[in-house]
């Protein structure tokens, strides 16, 4: 799914998050897997090719696995399952819903529908898009990153909201601070929606900007009704500060010790061999092999 980056504007801070809800083109819930980034994957093999420059990494996923792990430290509620499979070298993790999560997909409200929205038209007010036009859920912008935590290297996709730039025409060569993450959040009237904010809230959106080098989160301070009243730039530094029962070492340990010990103990070498990782809060972390296939066959086909 494509579109163009949207780039960040400077928006009045008062406006209808309900303009145009029943005209959008609302979020197709379907799997994609890594098939987006496996099509990237092969595109980079083949220039590779020419270029004599590999691409390897020591883990290939999506940011949201990453955030997962990270915030796992601290999450009492929801367990994960992380699909994980070792080839040609390199270590490829892909998230797949609980059965209690695909169970809660089912009985979406049209009220949690409706506070999706309001994310995606808050994306459009604070950019240089047409404020008028039909809010499409479906579009994203898709950056690859490579990093390293520890001793060991990641490639990894994230979903990007926003850019700093005077227009499109002057973006050039990505950097990536000068991206932006953009959230809406119900106002803060009482000490337990203060409290849900900062050891809830906070924590997310400090891993999801940290992992990518995102240093400012672009904050709309909304009512019950959808009118965002008040917006502020929250820099990502600040995060870990006012957050409430949470550590940010914490999580980024958290994170080392998970892929230390899947490198280190996950080392058959085969597209066939897949392992899902899961944890529950209740009863802990457990591993368990996969009869089903990792990856896609045009994608194995390339290698053969």
């Amino acid at each position: 799914m494509g579109c163009g980056i949207s780039v960040l504007t400077g928006a009045s801070s008062r406006f209808d998050l309900n303009a145009g809800l029943n005209d959008r083109t609302q979020r197709i819930q379907q799997f994609e897997g890594l098939d987006n980034m496996l099509k990237w994957i092969l595109l980079q093999r083949k220039e590779s090719r020419e270029t004599k420059q590999e691409i390897n990494s020591n883990f290939i996923c999506y940011r949201g696995v990453l955030r997962l792990i990270m915030n796992t430290p601290y999450e009492q509620r929801e367990g994960w399952i992380i699909k994980v499979v070792r080839f040609k070298g390199t270590v490829y993790m892909m998230q797949i819903d609980t059965e209690e999560q695909k169970e809660k997909k089912k009985w979406t409200t049209e009220k949690e529908k409706t506070f999706c929205a309001w994310g995606y038209k808050f994306e459009q007010y604070m950019s240089v898009q047409e404020k008028s036009a039909v809010v499409n859920e479906n579009e994203e912008f898709c950056c690859m990153f490579r990093s390293k935590i520890g001793k060991y290297s990641f490639l990894f996709g994230a979903e990007m909201d926003g850019y700093k730039a005077q227009d499109k025409q002057s973006i050039g060569k990505l950097v990536p601070n000068r991206f932006v993450e953009f959230k809406t959040s119900r106002r803060v009237e009482n000490e337990r929606q203060d409290r849900t904010l900062r050891k809830f809230k906070m924590i997310k959106w400090w891993a999801q900007c940290f992992l990518v080098g995102i240093e400012e989160v672009v904050v709309g301070w909304r009512d019950d009704a959808g009118i965002v009243e008040q917006v502020e730039t929250l820099p990502v530094s600040s995060l870990p500060k006012r957050g409430m029962e949470w550590r940010a070492n914490v999580c980024a340990n958290f994170l080392l010790e998970f892929i230390t010990f899947i490198q280190q103990n996950l080392l058959r070498d085969s597209s066939d061999q897949v392992y899902n990782v899961s944890w529950d809060p209740r009863s802990g972390f457990k591993v368990q092999q996969d009869s089903e296939q990792f990856f896609p066959p045009w994608f194995l086909a390339e290698f053969k």
